[in-house]
């Protein structure tokens, strides 16, 4: 039953993530915790969008914006490799409060969705936020949302946003996924299970495609505000439980 499930709410995760650009590993936190352990959902999540982002680089390609992956990549990769290691000597609890905290300002700083940006982005910040995302990504296992506020405001919408980070996270989850290795966070049960979850999310992938070159960047603006609230509520929620 559980590789059955893995294999819906991959599939089911990433179909929302890739119309919202975003936060289908956040969506399953609660589910891959549950079912398996808290402590395993960061390696699993790592696998399966590793698994799961080729699709959509490949369906995308034609939409990655270059002037921002040569900021972001570079400091993502570096924080993913340190998150991985922290991942073990850590407690992401009250990381998570803060993160919930700001997703969930976005339905202000977007004046509940009719407002296109809430502040200025130039394209040097990538590098800085790569790192502080993915250092954060590595420990939490999702917190991919919080880069969309940022990409929103720099003009990203729609295919760019979702072509731009599936590469960068492409990247990141491999670096994640060897630091995990290294420091003996992942096992051949952890790594089955993710895989399981990443060919579900490639099925989610080929139903949202033709639904996301058909809405309007005016509904994609909605979905992805949608989505970081949600994820925001999630991550506050379980934050302050752990903390609890």
């Amino acid at each position: 039953m559980i590789w059955l499930a893995l294999l819906i709410f991959g599939a089911i995760g990433w179909f929302f993530s890739t119309v919202a650009a975003g936060g289908a590993a956040t969506l399953l936190i609660p589910v891959i915790g549950l079912m398996i352990s808290a402590h395993s959902v960061p390696p699993i999540i790592s696998i399966a969008a590793f698994v799961a982002n080729p699709s959509r680089v490949w369906f995308f390609r034609d939409s990655i914006r270059w002037d921002v992956i040569k900021f972001l990549l570079p400091g993502s990769l570096i924080g993913a490799a340190f998150g991985g290691w922290l991942l073990t000597r850590f407690s992401p609890a009250g990381l998570q409060i803060l993160l919930g905290i700001f997703l969930i300002s976005t339905l202000f700083q977007y004046r509940f969705g009719k407002s296109k940006r809430s502040f200025r982005v130039n394209k040097e910040w990538f590098f800085p936020l790569g790192l502080a995302i993915s250092f954060m990504s590595g420990i939490i296992g999702a917190t991919g949302p919080l880069l969309n506020p940022f990409m929103l405001n720099y003009g990203l919408e729609k295919e760019n946003l979702v072509a731009t980070k599936s590469l960068n996270s492409l990247l990141m989850q491999l670096t994640k996924i060897t630091s995990y290795t290294i420091f003996g966070a992942l096992s051949w049960q952890l790594t089955a299970y993710g895989l399981t979850l990443g060919f579900g999310a490639i099925i989610g992938v080929f139903f949202a495609k033709k639904h996301l070159l058909a809405i309007s960047a005016e509904r994609f603006r909605k979905y992805t505000l949608i989505l970081m609230v949600g994820t925001g509520i999630l991550m506050l929620s379980k934050g302050l439980y752990a903390l609890l």
